[in-house]
């Protein structure tokens, strides 16, 4: 099952999109260009925008098509179908729907969330450019190649002369004392995540959630990691969506981890949406019952729509990781109601408790 959001998750998020526009934007131009100077390449759109805008993405089923709405826009350009890289991303066709304008974009391979970035920039008075949308989208079936950003990822949790590899061995029973649990708060540092109706950004969600969830779980024992303890990217800002996510399973698989935790939380172009669920991916005969485990304890925290249950997912902090993992969405930051209950300290602490339990449930009390 694809993930529906407003695409404000990208690592080179330069500012929050805004909440409202009184007055219409004009889409004024559009053009792409093939990057190849990434270990993934990939292509990127840039369109230009006389005012801030609301943008939301989808995926289709098949992963072929990406539709990207741009929220209150008139479509000023006569540039209205471009071809782009037929390796990549063939063809994009503007279109007026209504008030919004929408982008469709077609792929020769299905693309999964982790292959796609929107993100939005600021006006640039110094250099002339206007207000921008910015749409990456990643080749798929090809290795990451070395780039040399200029720096080494190297968390503070990584233990030295990592090199990812890890031993592979990991516990499930036997109790949650001494068990080595690594927790990834969301997003982070250039990366907002998504954006709820009032500003609320998904990185200030993750990160307190994950903070409390770290005292629960050393509280009965465990030893923890964290992927991040701050507001910041874990490898660095700018860095491609595959450095970025790799870095965070490195801090997983280096420290030879029992369990590896992904919190999140949810959104979609629909704010009425809402709930609970929790992804996992079937590398190891563990997983789904991880994911289990945790879904029964935090699907009916109080001020959130219910129980979406577990759900497979082809997310890449999962299948890289080497120990059963979990990416747990909690709730969701385009419905009003969630949003202000993630604000509340309280449910950051239940959450975290629920998990916790979930997570001490798996191994055996």
């Amino acid at each position: 099952m694809r993930k529906l959001f407003l695409m404000c998750f990208a690592f080179f998020m330069a500012l929050p999109l805004l909440l409202s526009q009184a007055k219409a934007a004009d889409l004024q131009d559009t053009r792409w260009v093939t990057r190849t100077d990434a270990p993934i390449p990939y292509v990127r759109m840039v369109m230009d925008l006389s005012a801030p805008v609301k943008a939301a993405a989808s995926i289709s089923k098949d992963g072929k098509t990406t539709t990207v709405t741009l929220k209150n826009t008139k479509l000023k350009t006569s540039k209205r179908n471009i071809s782009m890289d037929s390796s990549i991303a063939s063809s994009a066709q503007f279109v007026q729907a209504g008030k919004d304008v929408k982008v469709t974009i077609k792929t020769p391979s299905a693309l999964e969330t982790e292959d796609l970035k929107v993100f939005s920039l600021k006006k640039d008075t110094v250099n002339k450019k206007p207000y921008r949308i910015v749409v990456d989208l990643q080749k798929k079936g090809v290795a990451p190649k070395q780039v040399n950003y200029g720096k080494k990822p190297s968390p503070a949790t990584l233990p030295a002369s990592s090199k990812n590899a890890g031993s592979g061995n990991y516990s499930t029973s036997g109790g949650l004392k001494g068990k080595v649990i690594t927790i990834d708060p969301g997003h982070g540092g250039s990366d907002p995540g998504a954006i709820g109706p009032t500003g609320y950004q998904e990185k200030q969600a993750t990160l307190p959630i994950s903070n409390y969830l770290k005292t629960a779980l050393e509280a009965r024992g465990a030893k923890v990691f964290m992927t991040r303890t701050t507001d910041v990217d874990v490898y660095g800002p700018h860095a491609s969506g595959a450095d970025e996510l790799g870095a965070r399973v490195r801090v997983a698989n280096a420290n030879n981890s029992d369990a590896f935790i992904s919190v999140h939380i949810n959104s979609f172009t629909n704010p009425s949406v809402g709930g609970i669920a929790t992804y996992y991916y079937s590398k190891t005969s563990n997983d789904a019952r991880l994911a289990q485990k945790i879904q029964n304890e935090i699907a009916d925290t109080p001020g959130f729509k219910g129980d979406r249950g577990i759900q497979e997912g082809n997310l890449y902090v999962l299948r890289h990781s080497k120990m059963p993992a979990v990416l747990v969405e909690l709730g969701f930051i385009s419905n009003p109601q969630e949003e202000r209950a993630l604000k509340n300290a309280q449910t950051e602490q239940d959450f975290a408790n629920r998990i916790a339990n979930g997570i001490a449930n798996y191994f055996g009390g």
